[in-house]
């Protein structure tokens, strides 16, 4: 589910600075360089945020500095790969939760260091999402999720479960056929990320990385996907494909993130939006979402950017640090704490967020997501197939892809 250089001369001197300026300290006592990359500020604010938790830490490390490099988040990780191909790689940095996999497995990343953190002090799902082969190797530093926006006109109670959504979305149809009781998700990117989260909700993962088992087309699955499909009857897609459907009150429900909230307040200040936990079958669960931090094998000081990163999570920083990169604490006691700081229409996103699933710790689940599960979605939505039929197609793709036999 995601922040000041610009251009492309700009990133090169700025690589090149960082290469002269290197790491460690010199016999005269010179301060040492750490370096560290993420994402561009999404507001001043955030900006100002960042800078006293670099301010703070380098007080509590005297003789160090902190060199922030801030990039635009649709050019980082190219210009992440291209620093690392020519040795000018930071110490540490940001990296999206399905890269951990690809660069953990081929050696770019280090190891968490044992007894770093206290793992127990991290939401299960956020913590998860750095955890290749039974290591780990990154922390979480924000994280996020979908859950249920419902109108209050149509819909004054939310549902908690599948059985109650279809009930609910096919009463607020018949109160008025212009209207859809949903807008369901549809079999692109967007919905492969958020349909995992379904599936948990039905009492099952989609894949077993370590015995290299599929499970996504096993009937927790079909499950999942049959629910969306059971859902268009009452929630029309000719209704729900025009724009902002929900936003404009022509449906009851949608599935949405912390992201849309202040928007829709902004811009549909008369709707009447609540924010609910998504339903579920079996168990409560969801999808994730956020940004990761970890060590880079050719950084310079590795053993100050893992304590760089145990003080950006820690319960002191790490509600603040989240909230200015648009995100949720993955640090359970400073969640708990800050909780009101969210306001009540975020309530349901932490709430999730403590049920949250990572995503399988495969190099390439994007793609499957985006190529194989995706398309067998809308395959099932538009009618081009069964739920079953879909998933076992898709699940044969993704054996074929990895070399999976089960």
């Amino acid at each position: 589910m995601i922040r000041r250089v610009t251009g492309a001369a700009a990133a090169v001197a700025l690589l090149a600075g960082l290469t002269a300026c290197g790491g460690g300290s010199d016999e005269a006592g010179a301060s040492t360089m750490l370096t560290y990359w993420m994402f561009q500020d999404r507001t001043p604010q955030a900006g100002e945020v960042v800078d006293k938790i670099r301010a703070d830490f380098e007080k509590v490390n005297p003789g160090v500095t902190v060199k922030i490099v801030k990039i635009p988040k649709d050019d980082y990780n190219t210009k992440l790969g291209s620093a690392i191909s020519s040795g000018s790689g930071p110490d540490v940095g940001v990296l999206d939760q399905p890269l951990v996999p690809r660069f953990a497995l081929d050696g770019t990343i280090k190891e968490v260091p044992a007894g770093l953190v206290d793992e127990k002090a991290f939401y299960e799902g956020a913590l998860e999402t750095n955890r290749v082969n039974a290591k780990l190797y990154g922390l979480p530093i924000d994280h996020t999720a979908v859950a249920l926006f419902y109108n209050k006109k149509f819909v004054p109670t939310p549902p908690k479960t599948w059985d109650e959504l279809k009930q609910i979305a096919a009463k607020v149809h018949q109160a008025d056929p212009k209207t859809a009781g949903m807008v369901v998700p549809k079999g692109d990117g967007y919905g492969g990320w958020m349909w995992p989260g379904f599936v948990a909700g039905a009492g099952g993962d989609m894949v077993d990385v370590q015995n290299k088992k599929i499970h996504f087309n096993e009937q927790p699955a079909v499950d999942a996907l049959q629910l969306w499909v059971d859902l268009l009857p009452s929630s029309p897609r000719e209704i729900t494909d025009s724009d902002k459907s929900f936003e404009n009150g022509l449906a009851g429900m949608m599935i949405s993130g912390p992201w849309d909230v202040a928007n829709i307040k902004d811009q549909f200040p008369d709707l009447q939006l609540g924010v609910a936990p998504l339903p579920y079958k079996t168990e409560p669960a969801g999808n994730i979402g956020g940004e990761n931090a970890v060590v880079f094998s050719k950084g310079k000081n590795a053993d100050l950017a893992w304590k760089w990163l145990a003080f950006i999570t820690n319960a002191d920083n790490n509600t603040q640090l989240a909230q200015a990169l648009g995100g949720f604490p993955v640090n359970i006691a400073a969640a708990e704490r800050d909780a009101a700081t969210f306001g009540p229409d975020q309530a349901a996103f932490l709430e999730q967020l403590k049920v949250a699933r990572a995503r399988p710790a495969v190099p390439e689940w994007i793609q499957i997501n985006d190529e194989i599960i995706a398309p067998a979605l809308e395959s099932a939505l538009s009618g081009k197939s069964t739920a079953k039929e879909s998933l076992d197609d898709a699940a044969a793709k993704t054996r074929t892809l990895l070399g999976w036999t089960g």
